[in-house]
């Protein structure tokens, strides 16, 4: 008999046993513990405050169908909780433009502190100074004072430092058992920070938030501190900086969402991933006219995003200046998107441009891209993108960076399918793509680059421009452009040219090129100042017996020595003997 009743004293006691279910309720009824009718407080925001200020940690709060007008921002930390519409519940916003956060829910700060001992990549275990605070399943972000960024390129972040956010799974005395092993060494040389936070558990369910306008600087729905969290089945309209951002979130699912309308110039994003938050699931949303439906960047500048996955979303651009649908800012570590229907915007300005210039000359002209990448290492693969100025820009690098583009088709697009941006990276995949229209494939305009890069199995058509255009702008490059097919496009199907630098192994290999100019060279394919290029077995008529010669250009070859090369021709079709002496570097014509 002790032994049931001591059992049933610990089921009470139980977190699960002591959650409760509260209520808000739009229509007017009796005070009663756990419901909460908006009537009874002076407005619907303070009945909603009450009820968060009443409930503990796990309950599950049930909105009851009806417009609630939120007139003061809705704050709650430090509590897991449940949030669930039912029926049709609308949240409008009426707080003033200085009031930022709207609805806020978010965990604590627990201590600063530092190593104790150097950390070593692949190691599950740092040792802090003082570990008496902190608790399994707690966040704790280490980084190091090591900028992030090189600076070779004009979008860095020269203030984001190197770190990232981890769970803890166990503490024993100071040392800390990690959910995963670290990324990276932490040696206490580089100065090596660390913060750990009370994380909180918010699920949030069936919500609509109508917010105040769509260039206003409000957040919409700020999670900070969350782990193991959710939005899903929810709506947002209009809310200006953000619709849903998340801060230093861990383990969060975005899913089956609608937001619209997020156009606070520089901000204006549908999901917000910002302040080193990790593993964060995007799937199954529909995100119309913001500058960008989804982003990762930061408010601190202190750890990195990482493990971001996009899935299966359709994501329609803005027509704003800067509205890149997808954007990665130089502070991600990793993007994976895959199987999403995106719609990057063109406006009369695009237009405009694109007949001043014969690439994005200036960043901040109005080319919208589908994927704006920063990351340090990127898979873009089975997308559709339709309409807008491009498919990807690759915006800045990090050395070791590598960046799979695959399996992707770009309907209607009206400038390039791939963009490289400023910064050197390590490799680049660009594999499988089907583009059908544009001014170029792939062009390297700005002063980006890759030390290994494999462009194959992709169909170009239909451009006004080259297939592929690119001039080395550093030693060593391994390129292979194989097994292509390029059709009607108005200038080469391939572009290469050394520059100057010292290249490694070059492969121009098995691309079909049909009805591509032949101004350059007989086969469409242009290649200059490359060392020992491999240009083989590429089709120039379609057909598997017509193999036309590549224009290749030997290193060393200068303007100089083509425009005499242009005059000796002249002469002789003259019958006018020419002889040329080089002597010291002189040039000495004797008729």
């Amino acid at each position: 008999m002790i032994f049931a009743l001591t059992l049933f004293y610990l089921a009470l006691s139980s977190p699960a046993a002591l959650a409760a279910n509260i209520v808000i309720d739009k229509q007017p009824g009796p005070v009663e513990p756990g419901i909460f009718h908006t009537p009874n407080y002076a407005n619907d925001a303070a009945c909603i405050q009450a009820a968060l200020d009443y409930s503990k940690s796990g309950d599950t709060i049930t909105i009851r169908e009806g417009n609630y007008y939120i007139t003061k921002g809705i704050f709650q930390k430090d509590k897991n909780l449940n949030i669930i519409g039912e029926g049709n519940v609308t949240f409008y916003i009426q707080t003033s433009e200085k009031e930022i956060n709207e609805i806020y829910f978010g965990g604590s700060l627990v201590t600063s502190n530092t190593l104790y001992t150097d950390a070593r990549k692949g190691s599950s275990q740092v040792t802090l100074t003082d570990a008496y605070q902190v608790r399994p399943n707690d966040l704790i972000k280490i980084w190091k004072n090591v900028q992030w960024c090189p600076l070779d390129y004009p979008d860095n972040y020269p203030g984001q430092m190197t770190g990232e956010i981890y769970a803890v799974k166990s503490v024993n005395e100071n040392v800390v058992t990690l959910n995963e092993p670290l990324l990276r060494d932490y040696n206490l040389s580089d100065t090596v920070q660390v913060e750990v936070y009370r994380p909180v558990q918010v699920n949030i369910k069936n919500i609509r938030l109508e917010d105040t306008g769509a260039t206003m600087s409000h957040h919409g729905l700020v999670m900070q501190y969350c782990k193991d969290s959710s939005v899903t089945n929810s709506w947002f309209n209009n809310s200006g900086f953000g619709a849903i951002c998340l801060y230093s979130c861990f383990n969060v699912d975005i899913s089956n969402n609608e937001i619209y309308n997020s156009l606070l110039p520089g901000s204006g994003y549908g999901v917000n991933v910002a302040s080193g938050s990790a593993l964060v699931n995007i799937e199954n949303n529909h995100i119309e006219n913001c500058r960008h439906a989804i982003t990762a960047n930061s408010a601190e500048l202190k750890s990195l995003n990482r493990d971001i996955f996009i899935t299966d979303n359709t994501l329609i651009g803005a027509k704003i200046t800067g509205s890149n649908v997808i954007d990665a800012h130089a502070n991600t570590i990793n993007f994976v998107v895959t199987g999403n229907r995106i719609y990057p915007q063109i406006t009369p300005e695009t237009l405009h441009y694109c007949k001043l210039y014969d690439y994005r000359y200036i960043q901040e002209l109005p080319y919208y891209f589908a994927f704006s990448d920063g990351t340090q290492h990127s898979v873009f693969s089975d997308n559709e993108v339709f309409g807008g100025f491009g498919g990807i820009f690759k915006r800045g690098a990090v050395n070791d960076g590598v960046h799979i583009y695959e399996n992707n088709r770009f309907n209607g697009i009206l400038g390039n399918m791939y963009e490289g941006g400023n910064g050197t990276d390590s490799k680049l995949i660009i594999r499988n793509n089907i583009q059908n229209s544009g001014m170029h494939g792939v062009i390297f305009p700005f002063e980006g680059s890759f030390r290994d890069i494999l462009i194959s199995g992709n169909t170009f058509s239909n451009l006004s421009h080259q297939g592929i255009y690119q001039k080395f702008l550093i030693d060593g490059v391994n390129l292979e452009i194989s097994d292509n097919t390029f059709e009607n496009i108005k200038q080469d199907g391939i572009y290469i040219d050394g520059n100057s630098f010292t290249n490694s192994v070059v492969k121009i290999q098995n691309n079909n090129l049909i009805n591509v100019s032949s101004s350059n060279s007989p086969s469409g394919i242009t290649i200059k100042n490359i060392q020992n290029p491999e240009v083989t077995k590429n089709n120039a008529e379609g057909s598997s017996t017509g193999h036309g010669t590549a224009h290749v250009e030997p290193p060393g070859e200068s303007i100089l020595q083509t425009f005499f090369s242009s005059i000796m021709e002249f002469y002789e079709n003259l019958k006018i003997k020419v002889y040329m002496l080089f002597s010291a570097g002189d040039l000495l014509i004797n008729i």
